[in-house]
């Protein structure tokens, strides 16, 4: 049953990439034939311009990218949180014990850090209108990155301007440590129980989190040349934040800090002014208490 299962996945892999193969072909073909002579001679060239700028960085050069990662596939230590296509992005820097989901969620609320929305087209149009003219959205959702071969399971927020506008935030987003059914990633599992396993017990899970801070500065993606933040290269900061908004709430049981590697610096996606983001090569691993405490209540953010 399960090399049954295996096989299936693997052909409906195969379908999925000769499709994007198959679409970027297009894409390619129609911008540079048919739609640039059309828009050529009928729209204004600030607009063409603008147009073949939206056209290149959002769904041609994403496209092709995709289509050379058929062919060159990376492989990396689980270090940090990648794109969809397999970039590096955001670096796994903190872990937190829970008795579960819930308790998870309603520590982080307490401590003053609002649960994302799930990206979805309506999430993603009232996000882009407060990024746009600058309005509260605290909950905004996130693009997605992906770790042990799945998007997070839920990330947290925490506004750092008045306004509370996703222009400028701290965020992390966790992933549950299990045991993955693709058995590609399963050694990024390995890596990471290896790491925590002395700390688990029983009825207790375990959320990998990779913490970073977005700022209002307007940044560029260097692969593509899409808009998006600059990064505070900082990234050991936006965890003990995070450690200490939950030490404040009485949320925190212990914390303990491994080795994950030897500290290391990368670029990640965006033209950063700041350098690259700097990590110390450490997780801390927090564990929460059993319950929420009767001292944090009436700690919840404002809406």
């Amino acid at each position: 049953m399960y090399n049954n299962l295996c096989m299936i996945r693997v052909f409906l892999r195969t379908l999925w990439r000769l499709f994007i193969l198959l679409a970027g072909v297009v894409l390619v073909w129609f911008t540079i034939f048919e739609f640039f002579p059309y828009a050529d001679v009928r729209l204004p060239a600030f607009l063409v311009l603008l147009l073949i700028y939206i056209a290149f960085v959002y769904v041609i050069i994403p496209t092709l990218i995709r289509i050379l990662r058929l062919f060159d596939k990376p492989n990396h230590i689980p270090l940090y949180a990648v794109t969809p296509d397999g970039w590096p992005s955001d670096p796994v820097n903190i872990a937190v014990i829970a008795p579960s989901r819930e308790q998870l969620k309603n520590s982080m609320e307490r401590a003053g850090w609002y649960t994302a929305d799930e990206p979805t087209v309506k999430t993603g149009l009232r996000v882009f209108y407060a990024m746009i003219f600058n309005k509260p959205y605290p909950e905004a959702p996130f693009s997605q990155l992906y770790l042990f071969g799945r998007p997070s399971d839920i990330g947290f927020q925490k506004p750092a301007n008045d306004k509370m506008t996703p222009r400028s935030r701290h965020h992390v987003r966790f992933w549950l440590l299990e045991e993955p059914e693709d058995e590609k990633h399963l050694h990024h599992f390995d890596f990471w129980h290896k790491k925590v396993k002395h700390l688990l017990g029983f009825e207790k899970q375990i959320w990998i989190g990779a913490a970073i801070k977005d700022t209002n500065i307007l940044g560029i993606r260097w692969r593509s040349g899409s808009l998006t933040h600059q990064i505070s290269p900082d990234t050991n900061a936006e965890r003990d934040l995070i450690i200490k908004d939950l030490s404040g709430v009485r949320q925190v049981k212990t914390v303990d800090v491994v080795a994950a590697g030897e500290p290391f610096s990368f670029r990640g996606q965006t033209i950063n002014r700041g350098g690259p983001l700097i990590c110390d090569g450490t997780l801390s691993i927090v564990e929460l208490r059993g319950r929420v405490t009767s001292a944090a209540l009436g700690k919840l953010p404002k809406k």
